[in-house]
């Protein structure tokens, strides 16, 4: 069977169009997502450079061909560039300048044989995609999508090879052009099948990107970074049967920030907010690797300490509560005082307790914390000494450290 070269540049062309119209969707509905620009962009050059393409033929065959084959080559580097900027890499906007212009200059030298300038053009094309599959076969960089997308990339580098080698034998002598005419259409085809499928491939990608981001978007306090309640309680419940087994409990420390509505009322919300981040970022850092600390409310946060007992959760509580009380929140030139109240609860393999009713229990010390002063901690169980003054913080029985 015999296919017509004009009709299925008039095919390739719907098809480059059909994909610039899903690019320019994604674009515009995912304003966050730039790599779709990328590849909007990629789709608009072979768009526009297969419309060229199929003038040729008149008298201004060479300027069609030169201009056209440009385009579609610039427009596979292009679609190199969109995965490089996928994964977080600078894309190599000199390179493929480069090597269009280096095809471009031997289109020009072959400019009389249309079979050498065939050559080329399915040469350059094949550079980009082949930089480009290779880079998505990296094990960090494997995906389905990617997968997919390096299976129709390297059927379309099949097609363009057997185009070059063809055209290569045609120069040669040892093929005829209607031998070549026989079989030179179904490498057409090979790009058409070969776009639409690795741009399926990337839309893959594309999805498996945002889903990811949602997820994170759904277990992450936005103000800080750190995890959310939903996040925390996901933890929490994973962390009891591995307890369990390891025979090794787990505490929760349950805080809040000290008079934060009247943070809020005399310095106003965005320096609330600045307090919460003051206080997140200390924490962290005096928080272990294996330690979970998350956001659950405005002012309220949950620490998860595995593998850690009741008195070793305590002296955290402690140094949390001092690092604070030593550590004014800088905001806009003014020192905020910034004092938390801690309510520590541990669960033990050998307590018939739950999860909720561990909460429950470093929250009433949460509020025992809070009725003996604030500025401390309380542990679950225990009762708290009365006030003490702020240097005798260090000699206080371990359960309690109170301002004045």
């Amino acid at each position: 069977m015999k296919l017509d070269f004009l009709t299925l540049y008039l095919v390739i062309l719907l098809n480059s169009l059909t994909l610039t119209v899903v690019w320019g969707a994604i674009t515009v509905v995912y304003r966050g997502f730039d790599t779709a620009r990328y590849w909007l962009a990629a789709c608009i050059l072979t768009t526009v450079g297969g419309g060229l393409l199929m003038f040729q033929g008149g008298g201004l065959d060479l300027f069609f061909a030169f201009f056209g084959n440009a385009l579609v080559i610039f427009g596979f580097c292009v679609v190199r560039l969109g995965v490089l900027h996928f994964h977080g890499e600078r894309a190599g906007w000199a390179f493929s300048l480069v090597l269009t212009a280096l095809a471009v200059c031997a289109m020009f030298v072959v400019r009389d044989s249309q079979v050498a300038r065939n050559v080329v053009y399915a040469t350059a094309q094949i550079v980009p995609l082949s930089m480009a599959a290779i880079y998505l076969l990296h094990p960090k960089r494997r995906s389905l999508g990617a997968m997919v997308a390096v299976v129709a990339i390297a059927v379309g580098i099949i097609g363009q090879g057997a185009e070059a080698v063809m055209n290569s034998l045609r120069l040669l002598g040892e093929l005829s052009t209607e031998g070549y005419y026989k079989v030179g259409a179904f490498c057409l085809l090979t790009i058409i099948f070969g776009a639409t499928v690795w741009n399926l491939g990337f839309l893959l990608m594309a999805v498996d990107r945002l889903q990811a981001e949602l997820a994170q978007l759904a277990s992450t306090d936005e103000l800080t970074g750190l995890p959310n309640r939903r996040s925390f309680m996901e933890r929490l419940a994973a962390e009891m049967p591995r307890a369990r087994r390891s025979r090794r409990g787990f505490s929760v420390l349950l805080l809040d920030l000290d008079n934060f509505k009247s943070i809020n009322d005399g310095h106003g919300h965005a320096a609330g907010d600045h307090c919460v981040q003051h206080f997140a970022r200390l924490a962290v850092r005096r928080l272990r690797g294996q330690d979970l600390l998350a956001r659950t409310g405005g002012d309220e946060f949950c620490i998860l300490l595995p593998e850690t007992g009741l008195q070793q959760a305590a002296v955290i509580a402690e140094e949390l509560v001092r690092l604070l009380a030593a550590n004014d929140a800088d905001w806009r030139g003014h020192s905020i005082p910034v004092t938390i109240s801690v309510g520590v609860a541990e669960w033990a393999p050998a307590a018939a307790m739950t999860v909720d009713e561990t909460l429950e229990a470093a929250d009433i010390a949460l509020y025992e914390a809070k009725r003996n002063g604030r500025n401390g901690y309380a542990l679950a169980g225990s009762k708290a000494p009365a006030p003490v003054e702020q240097k005798a913080k260090g000699a206080a029985a371990g359960h309690s450290i109170m301002r004045a």
